[in-house]
């Protein structure tokens, strides 16, 4: 029997939260009729004070009845949330309901049982399987995050040691190029830009490895300033123009009249703007039009990036800010990408308060929103 699995383990300390003070005295009754009982019941009579005690986590597991007062047992799994907790909730009902149960489940109770129904023997199995399945539950993440981090520190590690060849290479290159090893053929010249081209793809894709592992790490510092986001985002679109137009493709901006001040990190949020204006070029055919436009509220500002481009599956829209994520299209396979460039800008974003977001047009194309609060202290 379960009892006998937990005879060896002391002090399982289980708080019982529930208004009705005659059914707290059964239940208390039943724990006391298991052999050797582990547990030491604490009991409280009321919603409010369940949430405090539950907040301070001095409980290995909880016992939440349904009814409570004015509020449900339902209601407080939803304000102190079982899943990012480490002790188990077991909700108690005076009727077996299915709704109740099933909610309960959604709500990461670990289960539920009917008051009437059970015995010492099933009392003390429902919480010892409770207690294991979250032991082992956690184990379970604690080894994702473990796995995580390790392979973040590889990433980081294996970037830190490509970029520095890569680096030279480029150089060494460039210096051909340049003419530093005497005059070299056309047919020379065209290999070695070729190179070229391939080494700077190389470059971008470490520099990406090493933007997201520092982002995952927590290593991401923001040097906040007050900011002119119209000028920030007219200087990339100037910067921008060239590659653009050498694409045969027009762009154009919106700005407000008066300034736009916002407290960034002018850099982090550059090189966002830089990567979705690159990804609205790269995916979009000849001939077509790119149109920043910047808006302004109370709030917060927003800076919109439309395109006329080939746009993104609805099915994959769930993948587009996912890390190592290229969405299968018809010019995935000429632009090349290592598929980390959105998760990393969706970070950036995140850390500013801010949110990224993607809608398809109605006509061609796609509109990335960046949106960036005002409020947020420098």
């Amino acid at each position: 029997m379960a009892h006998d699995a937990l005879k060896d383990i002391k002090n399982i300390k289980v708080l019982l939260v529930d208004d009705d003070q005659d059914d707290s005295l059964i239940v208390q009754r039943i724990f006391a009729q298991i052999p050797d009982t582990p547990f030491e019941v604490e009991w409280v009579d009321n919603f409010e004070a369940g949430k405090t005690i539950i907040e301070q986590s001095r409980h290995d597991v909880y016992l939440i009845d349904y009814l409570l007062g004015a509020r449900t047992g339902l209601d407080l799994l939803g304000e102190i949330e079982p899943e990012k907790r480490s002790q188990p909730f077991i909700i108690l009902t005076g009727a077996g309901n299915e709704d109740i149960e099933w909610r309960s489940i959604q709500l990461a109770a670990a289960d539920y049982l009917v008051k009437g129904s059970f015995d010492a023997n099933l009392l003390s199995r429902t919480l010892y399987y409770a207690l294991q399945r979250k032991k082992v539950e956690d184990q379970r993440v604690q080894h994702l995050m473990d796995l995580n981090r390790s392979k973040d520190e590889f990433i980081s590690i294996a970037s830190h040691q490509l970029r520095t060849p890569a680096t030279g290479v480029k150089q060494y290159v460039g210096m051909l190029l340049e003419g530093f090893a005497g005059t070299l053929t056309d047919q020379q010249i065209a290999l070695l830009k070729k190179a070229y081209e391939s080494n700077e793809r190389q470059l971008r894709i470490v520099s990406d490895l090493l933007k997201v592992a520092q982002v995952d790490a927590g290593k991401v510092m923001l040097h906040k300033k007050p900011v002119d986001i119209g000028s920030l985002v007219r200087d990339v679109v100037r910067d921008q123009a060239e590659i653009v137009i050498d694409r045969n493709q027009t762009i154009e901006c919106q700005l407000p009249k008066k300034n736009v001040i916002v407290s960034v990190d002018e850099a982090s949020i550059r090189m966002v703007l830089d990567n979705v204006l690159d990804n609205a070029s790269k995916y979009s055919e000849e001939d077509t039009h790119i149109k920043v436009v910047v808006s302004n509220s109370k709030t917060d500002v927003t800076i919109s990036v439309v395109d006329q481009g080939i746009g993104i599956d609805p099915e994959e829209k769930t993948r587009l800010f996912e890390k190592f994520s290229r969405l299968d299209n018809s010019l995935s396979a000429k632009v090349g990408g290592s598929g980390l460039g959105l998760y990393w800008a969706r970070k950036i974003i995140d850390l500013h308060g801010g949110k990224i977001s993607y809608k398809g047009n109605e006509g061609p194309g796609t509109t990335f929103d960046i949106k960036l609060p005002k409020n947020a202290k420098v």
